[in-house]
């Protein structure tokens, strides 16, 4: 199956950017999730000038929700736990607001055994715990941002259990979640692409209430290219000091990028030709957005055809 480098056009353009229906299977925490499909003319106005607005840099700050990791037995729970709170030099916060540092955070895993937890992650044959990253730009007031991080977990996983470490020695501020996957009724979360979505709503509403703007919108709406790279490498590149290099993407997944790239592309000049003579702005908007991607993902072509090019030349 195809990597997907953009969330489907009608998803987005056919509905308003609310909460997203939660996905089958997922399971666990507080349900309060809203899908409203809306064919009103001016709903879907409305999506287009955010998607636009969301590409320009002056826009608010992303919010960033992601699962980092998990684990299928306590061992491995426990060196994700080690890993967040440093060995013992960060602090650590359960669900009950107790705190946790140096020796005290070495068996805190035990608790959760004693509640069923598989012991061995290698013999485990289920997410026994989720390793969740809550990140905001540089500048974000981090006090702030806690509060909006445990506001956001005790919401959206009630009766979960769960540590939270703030990190604050990297440019952006960020908290880690480590997430007892079974909650205190026995059911388990398995959240899916569609409730990291829903995270991120619910994680923007939460810094809005600590006086942080952010915005949760989708890729699909700023038209631009997936360019993650694994936490591991990030931090590896960082502790040795290399220079920070693009993940390498490869030709299927360039043919699937020009491919979406292009549905998007059509999806905004259909929306545009419909728009009213008063949005003008808007309508430019959209021109200077799509050519602006548009040199994006001819410069990924252009480097791709040049790596294959000095590739062959060094048979």
């Amino acid at each position: 199956m195809a990597a997907q480098y953009f969330d489907s056009p009608e998803n987005w353009f056919n509905k308003s950017n609310n909460k997203t229906k939660k996905s089958s299977g997922a399971g666990g925490g507080k349900t309060r999730r809203v899908s409203r499909p809306s064919k009103a003319p001016q709903a879907k106005t409305t999506n287009v000038a955010k998607g636009v607005n969301a590409s320009s840099s002056s826009s608010k700050p992303q919010a960033m929700v992601k699962i980092s990791g998990s684990s299928k037995g306590g061992n491995k729970a426990q060196a994700h736990l080690d890993y967040i709170g440093r060995k013992g030099e960060v602090e650590l916060e359960n669900e009950q607001g107790e705190k946790f540092k140096g020796k005290d955070q070495k068996e805190l895993i035990k608790a959760w055994q004693a509640m069923g937890m598989h012991d061995d992650h290698k013999t485990g044959k289920k997410r026994e715990a989720l390793h969740i990253v809550f990140s905001m730009p540089q500048g974000t007031n981090p006090d702030g941002l806690k509060s909006a991080v445990k506001n956001t977990v005790e919401e959206e996983f009630a009766g979960h259990k769960y540590f939270i470490a703030q990190h604050k020695d990297t440019d952006n501020p960020h908290c880690h979640v480590l997430l007892c996957a079974t909650d205190d009724r026995g059911a388990r979360l398995n959240p899916r692409k569609q409730d990291l979505h829903n995270y991120r709503v619910a994680f923007v509403e939460k810094l809005a209430e600590q006086g942080i703007e952010a915005t949760a919108s989708r890729r699909i709406h700023r038209m631009e290219v997936k360019h993650g790279k694994d936490q591991g490498i990030y931090h590896r590149d960082k502790r040795e000091g290399r220079e920070p290099k693009p993940p390498q993407v490869s030709p299927s997944s360039f043919t699937n990028i020009k491919k979406a790239f292009n549905e998007v592309k059509k999806s905004y000049k259909e929306y545009q030709s419909k728009l009213p003579d008063k949005d003008i702005q808007l309508k430019l908007d959209i021109n200077k957005m799509i050519r602006d991607r548009e040199k994006e993902v001819k410069k990924l072509v252009s480097k791709d055809k040049k790596k294959d090019l000095d590739h062959g030349s060094s048979r």
